[in-house]
């Protein structure tokens, strides 16, 4: 029996889960090492010039997530029908896709370089960090695309622990390049970009390697079948809006802190923004290891693994958040403290962390969410959940409760946007996601 229809009890289902909660958390370490480094041997400004970047990524890893996800869903689908073709059709014309867009980001990015940086807030004491670092991360959008691409379809082949074994390599290589380049050459940001996009280009390699030689999927032919492109990126749109919807928020977050506390802010906000990638991983693992085993029963009409699924994420979801809240509130100041000495930076950050932390009790429900809805091919259902927790709710919260509470309602801001996002959730789970949990004699 496909590991994605059999039964599991829920000591099965933690294992299934744990490759790609890993690999999630491996994955957000990526930027958090890369500030580590820099903020122990390149300062806060510096720190603060990595956080500027972070829209760029969002872009390279919206569009990677928005046509994996998008195009994993039908790929999952067409295998639960047993029609291996159309499957290897798609992800090799998607792959293509990807490609294409990767070397037109690359040109557009290193011609229009330094407008892009000074867009995205970058000051004049920032610029020096930000510069070296946004032109490595152009370069390499294609390592970068692909590393999440693949990563992503391993488990749609029923493999995540190919994915892990990525992200562990490409961690590993990270740390020991970032340490040489930034600690011992003292190369500042640009030592930071650079070992971060090696290492994800060696993990991009083990992934190619994978698809060429031992998956399920095959590279074939590529169809540009326009109809399936678009069903992809509509399906997968939600992710792709919750990655753009980072790096805007992101933006707007840089340029209110800016003026309320200068480039402290931005560095405390940096802060506060590892930490979040970090613990929010641990809810991205449990949806996407779940969307193809969803999708794939959608495809074999096995509706009572699909409540499975779904009953034994819940809880995990639950168990998670109670677990990170107890982490932040006793050992908050202590993670604050890897990123900064006690000063201006680290007093602004635990302030900010404390109003801060709630998010994570709302968080992984809607993530959760926003992915069983893609896995179902869903994607405006997703989309809305994800542009709702992810960029409406944020604009409208930071603009509103920094008047209403003062400024510590900038701080306020995600949790507001995650608690609202997450009753609206819940109302499209029970009128649009239910029915696919539901027999026909119970829908009779």
């Amino acid at each position: 029996m496909n590991i994605f229809a059999k039964p599991m009890s829920y000591r099965q289902f933690l294992t299934y889960l744990l490759p790609s909660i890993l690999t999630m958390v491996f994955l957000s370490f990526y930027t958090t090492i890369d500030g580590f480094f820099v903020s122990r041997y390149a300062g806060s400004d510096a720190l603060a010039g990595i956080n500027i970047v972070i829209p760029i990524t969002c872009v390279i890893f919206g569009v990677a997530v928005m046509l994996a996800t998008g195009a994993g869903a039908m790929i999952g689908e067409y295998l639960g029908r047993n029609e291996r073709k159309k499957a290897d059709e798609i992800f090799s014309a998607i792959s293509l896709v990807l490609l294409i867009f990767s070397v037109l980001f690359t040109v557009v990015g290193i011609v229009f370089l330094k407008p892009i940086s000074v867009f995205l807030g970058a000051s004049k004491a920032l610029l020096p960090h930000v510069l070296p670092y946004a032109l490595v991360v152009f370069a390499g959008t294609i390592p970068m695309a692909f590393k999440l691409f693949f990563e992503y379809l391993v488990r749609t082949d029923g493999n995540p622990q190919v994915g892990l074994k990525m992200s562990v390599v490409g961690l590993g290589l990270n740390v020991v390049l970032d340490y040489v380049l930034v600690g011992v050459l003292r190369l500042g940001t640009l030592g930071a970009a650079l070992g971060t996009v090696c290492s994800i280009g060696a993990s991009a390699v083990i992934g190619l390697v994978y698809f060429l030689k031992h998956s399920t999927l095959r590279f074939c032919k590529p169809k540009l079948d326009l109809r399936i492109l678009g069903k992809s990126c509509s399906n997968g749109s939600s992710e792709m809006l919750t990655e753009l919807s980072t790096g805007i928020t992101t933006l707007l977050f840089n340029l209110i802190i800016m003026q309320h506390f200068g480039e402290d802010g931005v560095a405390a906000v940096t802060i506060i923004m590892y930490i979040y990638y970090f613990f929010i991983a641990f809810y991205m693992g449990i949806a996407v290891a779940t969307a193809p085993v969803v999708s794939f029963n959608l495809g074999a009409d096995n509706k009572e693994k699909i409540r499975e699924t779904v009953r034994y994420s819940f809880v995990t979801i639950g168990i998670t958040a109670v677990a990170i809240m107890g982490v932040l509130y006793l050992s908050g100041d202590f993670i604050i403290g890897l990123f900064a000495d006690s000063g201006h930076v680290f007093e602004l950050t635990s302030v900010a962390l404390d109003y801060f932390s709630p998010v994570f009790l709302f968080i992984g429900i809607n993530v959760f969410l926003s992915g069983y809805f893609t896995a179902l091919g869903d994607g405006l259902t997703s989309a809305v959940i994800s542009s709702l927790r992810s960029l409406v709710f944020v604009v409208v919260f930071l603009l509103v409760l920094p008047q209403v509470v003062g400024v510590n309602g900038i701080w306020l801001t995600m949790p507001m946007a995650e608690v609202t996002t997450l009753v609206i959730s819940l109302a499209l789970f029970h009128f649009r996601g239910k029915p696919y949990l539901q027999d026909e004699m119970e829908d009779n």
